[in-house]
């Protein structure tokens, strides 16, 4: 083996780019100093240094670590971790994030033996958008303006204070806390859309491509049949603008939501886990 850590500024790392053209496009665009670490010709993982909005795990501003694992080899996930420990304290890192697949099991042992804990584990659900019929209901769905952005807030703090699952908590808690001009960009990249009932709004659902991010229903509408009729909703809307299937994550912990989406036809296809190490003297913690 001839592993080595490659920075972004060396030349040789010009090699490598069509292992991770996409992600090298991202952080170039945004100046984050990244590594990666390759066997041979082999790119095996890559590390980047962030900045918060990016995960929502934290405030604006937090600088963060990513750790994306291309290879499983336990000798390159070894490697790959203990540089990103060096790096995230270089940096003074909040905290290390890693996502991996459940089944992934050697790999999750050493993430755990690097202690990084489990912050969420959530499913990946699909669905295809074929013969989809529109919902027959009474209820309005309109994408927000910048204008409306408090009441889009407050909406979506309430449909999804109670959800189980401390990602999409913490994704939440940290929108709400955005400066103006970072969450007229972050909210920009999204399709928000408001859904009411007469004038009283009842849920909200936000759309980035084919993905389903966030829907939620006020808690005083639930058990009204809202959930279904926004779900249906968005499979139609999404196909209208011609996707072939609709994604979703939503926590492990949320069956019911879960049972719900199985009703319309998302099926699961990879369990996904979130580890981080934190770093106590940075990392704030949100409110359960």
């Amino acid at each position: 083996m001839n592993v080595r850590l490659i920075a972004s500024q060396e030349t040789e790392i010009a090699n490598f780019q069509d292992q991770f053209l996409g992600l090298k496009t991202i952080f170039e665009e945004t100046q984050y100093p990244y590594w990666i670490l390759v066997d041979d010709q082999t790119v095996m993982g890559l590390i980047v240094v962030s900045k918060e909005p990016r995960e929502f795990l934290q405030p604006a501003s937090t600088t963060f670590v990513q750790v994306y694992l291309f290879r499983h080899q336990p000798d390159a996930v070894k490697q790959l971790l203990s540089q990103a420990l060096n790096i995230a304290a270089e940096h003074q890192a909040a905290y290390i994030c890693c996502k991996v697949s459940a089944d992934q099991h050697e790999t999750v042992q050493l993430l755990e033996q690097a202690e990084l804990t489990l912050y969420d584990e959530t499913v990946k659900m699909g669905t295809p958008l074929d013969n989809i019929v529109p919902p027959e209901t009474t209820l309005t769905f309109n994408r927000t303006s910048p204008e409306e952005t408090a009441l889009v807030l407050e909406n979506l703090a309430s449909s999804l204070a109670d959800t189980p699952g401390r990602l999409l908590k913490s994704v939440v808690h940290n929108i709400q806390r955005l400066p103006s001009n970072q969450l007229d960009t972050t909210l920009s990249q999204m399709e928000v859309v408001l859904v009411q009932d007469a004038t009283k709004p009842v849920g909200i659902l936000s759309l980035e491509g084919p993905t389903i991010s966030m829907l939620g229903v006020q808690p005083e509408a639930r058990g009204k049949g809202y959930g279904q009729v926004i779900t249906q909703w968005a499979k139609n809307h999404l196909s209208q603008q011609g996707h072939f299937r609709a994604w979703l994550r939503v926590s492990v912990a949320n069956t019911k939501a879960i049972h719900i989406f199985e009703k319309f036809g998302f099926k699961v296809t990879e369990n996904i886990r979130y580890y981080l190490k934190t770093n106590p003297n940075i990392w704030q913690e949100n409110p359960p």
